[in-house]
């Protein structure tokens, strides 16, 4: 999720460093390694998470270590919108991660202000082969005259959530790959219970984020066969028919179909399929863990196909460095290992994230618990969730205009609110460009 993808990393917590946190199952599962000679010295990690993908991250960050005993890795950890704020200030304050997270879509924002390291340089000195990574995850962190300010740590996609409880007492079968729209509003009002007739369901039949792109309302544009924005990144497309649809298929559902918990609900409960109280949910990836640590009967199918077809965005989460790193060549073998096969299969079991070395994610990944194959799939048919410069100003205004106006309150059909809005959002667009 971005722009304000909150529930991508739900959970605040405190700074830990790695040394202090006890060694997981995962890293117990880690066949013991010999050390490894190359570069020394201490480096800093800041990543965004909850204290599972902490638990994670710590995990691999120890079987580095086991590898490099040189390098000293610091991993540090706060939710999404403290994590930006705090990498901004260590920036402006030249203190920033030797190493850190860095969400595709804001990539283009960062790189041009020069606070990004060129890997390319490292990457052809080493011979290391880019072409093992998933090229869409690849593509994010390069530039056009072919610099490499980052590698792909993981890749995040969307599907369809379900619970299989709800599903067998209602006596209806599981969602799969021939579900279409119509499928979706169809079973979605037979889940939704008002048992006692005061208007407020116990149970919905679907639920989604409708504060960023990300978790449903992209792929429905794309489902639809429109676009979001052109590949020069100088004109919004959200004005096309098909776009508009997809945009009021999302407001139909909550307003005209009542399947899905309006505003003021969601506030009062969060995510409604993660509580028990919606039968379906479009979300990311990133959320299996959270689904299963909750006790839901957990199933996992492809979204719902528009007209136009079937499509999911695909999202990565980037390893950069530094520009002003004190230790470049510790920060590149931490990089470079981060990505490599033995650190994506542990990664893999974390079941948060799609690994994205070619060889775990096309062998091992697929079967690796019910579901995953889903979304391995899925990046057959994956739109790459759109990068620019302004991205965050961009979204901003779009979001506030759906959220209050179409979503939250249907104060405003899906076409006027774009009419409205897309003057903003292309002046916005033709400022980068100067």
């Amino acid at each position: 999720m971005v722009g304000s993808p909150t529930t991508r990393r739900p959970a605040a917590i405190a700074l830990i460093g790695a040394a202090a946190l006890l060694g997981s199952t995962l890293l117990a599962s880690a066949a013991p390694v010999a050390a490894q000679e190359g570069p020394s010295g201490k480096i800093s990690y800041a990543i965004w998470g909850d204290p599972a993908e902490l638990s994670n991250q710590i995990a691999l960050v120890e079987t580095f270590e086991s590898e490099f005993p040189d390098i000293d890795v610091e991993v540090t950890v706060s939710d999404w919108d403290a994590y930006w704020t705090a990498l901004q200030t260590s920036i402006a304050g030249g203190d920033a991660p030797d190493v850190f997270a860095m969400d595709g879509p804001l990539f283009p924002d960062y790189q041009s202000r020069g606070v990004l390291l060129d890997l390319a340089p490292y990457i052809e000195r080493d011979g290391f082969d880019v072409s093992a990574l998933a090229d869409a995850g690849v593509a994010h962190f390069t530039t056009p005259d072919g610099g490499q300010y980052g590698l792909p740590r993981d890749l995040n996609v969307v599907a369809l959530y379900y619970n299989k409880a709800m599903f067998d007492a209602a006596g209806i079968p599981y969602p799969d790959e021939t579900w279409d729209w119509d499928k979706l509003v169809e079973v979605g009002k037979q889940l939704t219970i008002d048992a006692d007739g005061n208007g407020q369901p116990e149970q919905w039949g679907f639920y989604t984020e409708t504060t960023d792109m990300e978790n449903y309302w992209s792929e429905l544009v794309w489902q639809n066969g429109g676009e979001i924005i052109s590949e020069d990144r100088t004109q919004t497309l959200l004005g096309s028919d098909e776009a508009v649809a997809g945009l009021q298929f999302l407001q139909d559902l909550i307003w005209t179909h009542q399947i899905m918990p309006p505003a003021d609900i969601v506030l009062q409960v969060g995510d409604a399929f993660e509580q028990g109280l919606a039968a379906m949910e479009s979300n990311g990836s990133w959320l299996v863990p959270t689904h299963l640590n909750a006790g839901i009967d957990l199933g996992i199918a492809p979204l719902p196909a528009g007209a136009a077809g079937q499509a999911t965005s695909v999202n990565p989460t980037g390893a950069v460095v530094s520009a002003t790193t004190k230790n470049p060549e510790a920060a590149w073998t931490f990089v470079s290992w981060l990505v490599g096969p033995e650190a994506q299969a542990q990664l893999m079991q974390s079941k948060a994230a799609l690994p994205v070395d070619k060889s775990v994610l096309s062998g091992a990944y697929a079967t690796a618990f019910p579901g995953s194959d889903v979304f391995a799939q899925a990046l057959e048919y994956a739109h790459l969730k759109p990068s620019f410069r302004g991205y965050e100003e961009w979204t901003g205004t779009l979001q506030e205009e759906l959220d209050t106006q179409v979503f939250d309150v249907p104060n405003k059909t899906a076409r006027e609110a774009i009419d409205a809005v897309l003057p903003a959002l292309d002046e916005i667009l033709a400022a980068q460009q100067q």
